[in-house]
Order: C-alpha cells, then structure tokens, then sequence
C-alpha cells in the first residue's frame, strides 16, 4: 500500500508539472510544445486532481488497515489537508468557470502553495532516502525558479512596454 502511495504522489507530480510551469515556459520560450504546455494546463489540472484523489483513496485505505496513528505517523496532516482542498478548488475552477475562485491571485496562490508542498515533502523524504528523492527535490526547486524567471521577464515586459 505504500508504495502505491508513494507512487500516485510522483505520478501527481509529474502532472502537476504540466499546470504549474505551462504559462511560465511559454513566456520564457514561446515554441509549440510549451505553447501545448499552456493550452493544455486545464487538462493537467483535472488530470492532478483526479491522480491525487486515487491518492487520497490509498491513503484512507492504509488508514482503515493499520489505524490512523500509525498511517498518519510523522506527516503534516494540515499541510497535505489544506493542499487537497487547493487541489479541488483550481479543478473546480477549470469544470465550472467563472467561479469566485476564478482569479489568476488564487490560481498563482494555490500552485505555488502545492509546489512548495511537494518540494517539503521531497525533500524530507530525501533526507532518508537522498539517491532516490534528491532529483524530485531539484525538479521542484527548478520548477519554483522557472516561475520566478517567468514573472521577472513579464515584469521587465510590462515596464518596457508601458515606458515605450
């Protein structure tokens, strides 16, 4: 059962991936595949949350198995929770736009919330296990300064745009 849990949380990563770093990749390289990337974000959305729900499913069935304390043991409970429930709301707001939800302060809010999440949680496991969780922690690291990058080229478009 842990490794099934183990398993849809990088399969959910990897498709987070694809949301997180859509827009960001096309503003830094604007070719077909990252204009795809940005096209399909919604699609890797929905595809996270439904690859993080068959992740919850396993959770609570390890929880019924063994009992809470011992599947729960040494996790962030409120972290993961308050992530779920991000996770739900950015699938939310792509099935039923224009929602409350629906404005780009939540949406950037929420994926840099869930990327932080996995790079803790990387990076905790790595401390264990490092030959394993040690690539997972700078794929999100790289992930976190592509965004970074992003948003420092739209600002500087922005003020040369507005100055021109």
């Amino acid at each position: 059962m842990r490794v099934a849990i183990r398993t849809t949380a990088r399969i959910s990563f990897a498709v987070f991936l694809g949301a997180f770093l859509g827009n960001a990749l096309y503003r830094l390289v604007p070719v077909a595949p990252t204009r795809w990337l940005m096209a399909n974000k919604d699609g890797f959305v929905l595809g996270f949350a439904v690859s993080h729900t068959v992740h919850l499913a396993f959770i609570l069935t390890l929880v019924v198995a063994i009992g809470r304390e011992h599947a729960l043991k040494g996790t962030m409970v409120v972290a993961f929770t308050t992530g779920l429930l991000f996770i739900y709301a950015l699938a939310a707001r792509v099935l039923f736009r224009p929602l409350p939800l629906s404005s780009s302060r939540f949406e950037a809010l929420a994926h840099w919330y869930l990327m932080a999440l996995f790079a803790v949680s990387f990076t905790r496991h790595a401390v264990i296990r490092p030959l394993f969780y040690t690539p997972f922690v700078l794929v999100a690291i790289t992930a976190l300064g592509l965004r970074i990058a992003a948003a420092i080229r739209s600002k500087k478009a922005q003020v040369l745009g507005v100055n021109a």
